[in-house]
């Protein structure tokens, strides 16, 4: 079979395919335990800078106790071979990508000269007609794209309104256009809620496109029998 190349071209056109964004969605140590490991690893290696500490033990106490925490070593993200390491297993595509420029879930580093000697030979043999070729430094890489990842399809898709309850309890931070509304524990009424559009620092335009987005949050056939109609209300 002809060697793939996994750059972004090639990620590109996978996701072009199938109808998803270019880059994964999930892409985040606050979204992925995947991603989170991959990146980890990668700063525990002194392959990238050093993650915060702080930071770093806040995502792994997160993600410790996920459903999707890996539950044996083989299905762990790993990474092996010494020092420094050439082997990475299990990764986040995203993070290889932006790591190594290569979006894979595995890569071996070549780092036998015999080895080298035969990668060599094989490029001469077979070149490949792109002129990229991965076995210059790679002995295996197994290209993956985000949505062929197995954490993909398991992960939950974010919710835009995720920490906003109706009359109940907000807690973090909620940013409706444009104007931050923090604080331990807060109450929100919908009322409130198109107040603090309105009394916000964004332009009209961006004030409406924040209506119309809470609208079509509440028209939802489960919401609108619960709150009895009430997007048709919000307007200019």
């Amino acid at each position: 079979m002809p060697l793939t190349f996994p750059d972004l071209a090639w990620y590109s056109a996978q996701s072009e395919r199938k109808r998803l964004p270019g880059r994964c969605p999930y892409a985040s140590i606050h979204r992925c335990p995947r991603y989170f490991e991959s990146a980890a690893l990668l700063s525990d290696a002194g392959t990238t800078s050093p993650m915060p500490q702080e930071l770093h033990d806040l995502m792994l106490e997160k993600w410790r106790t996920h459903d999707l925490s890996p539950a044996t070593a083989e299905s762990a993200t790993s990474i092996s071979g010494g020092s420094p390491p050439n082997c990475y297993s299990n990764f986040c595509p995203e993070t290889a990508f932006d790591t190594f420029g290569l979006f894979a879930a595995t890569l071996i580093r070549i780092v036998d000269p015999i080895d080298r000697q035969m990668a060599e030979r094989l490029i001469k043999d077979d070149p490949t007609p792109t002129g990229k070729d991965w076995r210059w430094i790679w002995s295996h890489v197994a290209p993956l794209h985000y949505a062929d990842c197995p954490l993909y399809a398991k992960l939950l898709p974010e919710k835009t309104m995720a920490n906003l309850t109706f009359n109940g309890p907000v807690t973090g931070n909620v940013n409706i256009a444009g104007h931050s509304i923090t604080g331990p524990v807060m109450t929100l009424t919908l009322t409130e809620l198109i107040e603090k559009i309105d009394a916000s620092t964004a332009t009209p335009l961006e004030k409406e496109e924040a209506k119309s987005k809470l609208a079509e949050f509440l028209a939802h056939p489960l919401l609108a029998s619960v709150f009895g109609g009430i997007a048709g209300g919000i307007g200019g």
